[in-house]
């Protein structure tokens, strides 16, 4: 029996920990569970490796790679993950493509890469970004630090009457600060500052001090540091310096099988892919890959499907590196980057741009958010604002914004419905990857006691066996060999025992049956080879075809 998924908390490391080895202990055959290092806090970085062991290990078939919780608040993400592995293992048996993708490929899932920055920012109240690692100083800046003061475990935002402040409150919702008018003076203002202390106060100034942990591990990846303009503050020391970065880079290099990769994340209600900049342009066949992943993303979940270079609210700007740098730049893998939840378009706001609404929007929008707290999240999402007495600044208010619960994380009886389209999509890309299979094996008697041995392959995934194009021009994708063992009596006459075969297409290339152009309509999909054998009649040859990609095939064939 599966133990459940509940949606009621989100997990502490010790009760993800727990709810991992009991399902991989509920079923041996379908889930293995293992740690790929230790966090900086020495805390196990959990993956689970999802496959039907009857039908071969999982390093012999092509697969999928889920990566959740990069981000230290971004809790609902490993919800996601965890959707994924249990929908795999109560629906082994019973959904046909759930059997099928266990039968045919393997599934590994991290969910939870940063468990320091989690376990942190659940029992702190605070945003954390991700490592909790002190960086680039090991103490803090002078100025401001995000904290819970009041201990009420939200860090909210606080507001501070100021005759001289930018902010006022809105003449018909009063709990909502807008700016001020250019030319407005001999009103009731405000400063706005999130929740926290201020070290080196000196009764003036306000600096926003930098966050202690100023380490993003999506950052931290050994991609185009070299060509930033200016390499953010955030990435780390140097590509790979931390250790929850070096055991997902070992655990994903380690696995030559995986064909594609997504990490989940919040907010936004997005699907994004490269390019991340104006300057690169992906392979034909590879974006038309991605348009039509994208669109199944889209028809699944309802979220907007974009490149980052899109997404940016600043086209000009130059980003170098990130997850998506490495995983399809890097290795060749088709990469996607999940934001979970919009909570503007829970509150009905439904055309807007992801980015540059953060900058600027219609005070409207405002106005349906905090109604839409109000009606829906008895008024937990934005908070009235309630007096405190701040221990630099003195009388304040605290309220605002409750931005983890209910901007970087949906309310939790609402995470279900919203991962749960997400690991069909999974499920949709992961059986779409390449996979090689035996098509046809021949021994034709061509003199007595000499074969010839025929062995035909096939890839039947849609991917072709190199996945993408960049994989193919980096030339990290392998490449597909064919081998043949003897027992002793029996000699190779011609060929060699290890034949090298290239790559073989896959249907994803099949645009149009009403015109041949920029498609082969041949059998790029098929390939053979063949050896002469000198052996007795009776004799087994063993036939062993393999890509790292595509999975492994053999077959035996008894001579004469």
């Amino acid at each position: 029996m599966i133990r459940p998924l509940t949606y009621d908390r989100f997990y502490v490391h010790d009760e993800l920990t727990a709810l991992l080895r009991d399902w991989a202990d509920s079923r041996p055959d379908l889930a293995a569970l293992e740690s790929v290092g230790r966090s900086w806090e020495g805390r196990d970085i959990w993956l689970v490796t999802l496959t039907s062991t009857a039908t071969g290990p999982a390093a012999e078939k092509p697969a999928f790679f889920v990566e959740a919780g990069i981000h230290g608040t971004e809790w609902s993400s490993c919800f996601a993950a965890l959707h994924l592995v249990h929908r795999l293992l109560t629906g082994y048996g019973t959904d046909e493509r759930v059997t099928r993708l266990l039968d045919t490929r393997a599934v590994y899932v991290v969910p939870r890469l940063n468990p320091d920055g989690h376990e942190h920012a659940m029992a702190e109240g605070r945003f954390i970004r991700s490592s909790v690692r002190p960086h680039p100083s090991p103490e803090a800046d002078p100025g401001l630090q995000l904290k819970d003061v009041d201990g009420d475990g939200r860090a909210l935002f606080m507001r501070v009457r100021d005759a001289e402040g930018p902010w006022k409150a809105h003449p018909d919702e009063p709990r909502l600060l807008v700016p001020r008018e250019p030319d407005e003076t001999g009103g009731d203002y405000y400063r706005l500052f999130q929740e926290g202390d201020i070290t080196g106060y000196r009764g003036d100034v306000v600096e926003v001090a930098e966050p202690v942990e100023g380490l993003d591990l999506g950052q931290n990846l050994p991609t185009d540091w070299e060509a930033a303009p200016l390499l953010p503050r955030n990435a780390g020391p140097y590509p790979g310096s931390e250790p929850e970065t070096q055991a997902v880079l070992r655990a994903v290099t380690d696995r030559p099988n995986i064909t594609g990769w997504v990490t989940c994340h919040t907010f936004g209600g997005l699907h994004l892919h490269p390019p991340m900049n104006a300057d690169v342009r992906l392979p034909g066949p590879d974006q038309h890959v991605y348009d039509v992943v994208g669109a199944k993303a889209a028809e699944l979940t309802g979220y907007d499907v974009m490149s980052f270079q899109d997404l940016k609210h600043d086209p000009a700007a130059d980003f170098r590196g990130g997850q998506l740098g490495w995983y399809y730049h890097q290795l060749g893998l088709f990469a996607w980057i999940t934001e979970f939840w919009s909570p503007q378009r829970a509150a009905g706001i439904e055309s807007y741009h992801a980015s540059r609404w953060l900058i600027d929007h219609p005070v409207e929008d405002d106005l349906k958010m905090i109604a839409w707290s109000d009606k829906e999240l008895d008024g937990k999402g934005f908070v009235d604002w309630y007096p405190y007495e701040h221990p630099q600044l003195g009388p304040v208010e605290l309220g605002g914004w409750d931005m983890i619960n209910y901007w970087y994380n949906p309310p939790l009886d609402r995470i279900e419905a919203e991962v749960a389209p997400h690991t069909e999509w999974v499920v949709f890309q992961a059986l779409a990857s390449p996979r090689l299979e035996v098509r046809r094996a021949t021994a034709t008697e061509v003199a007595p006691g000499v074969h010839r041995v025929r062995l035909v392959l096939g890839n039947t995934g849609w991917l072709p066996t190199y996945v993408t194009r960049t994989a193919l021009s980096r030339e990290v994708a392998g490449e597909l060999s064919a081998r043949i063992d003897l027992p002793e009596g029996a000699d190779l006459v011609t060929g060699d025992a290890v034949e090298r075969l290239g790559q073989l297409e896959g249907r994803s290339g099949t645009l149009s049956s009403t015109t041949w152009w920029g498609h082969d309509p041949g059998t790029p999909d098929l390939t053979a080879v063949e050896w002469t054998v000198r052996a007795p009649a009776g004799t087994v040859a063993r036939l062993t075809a393999a890509h790292p990609r595509a999975g492994t095939a053999r077959t035996e064939l008894r001579l004469g």
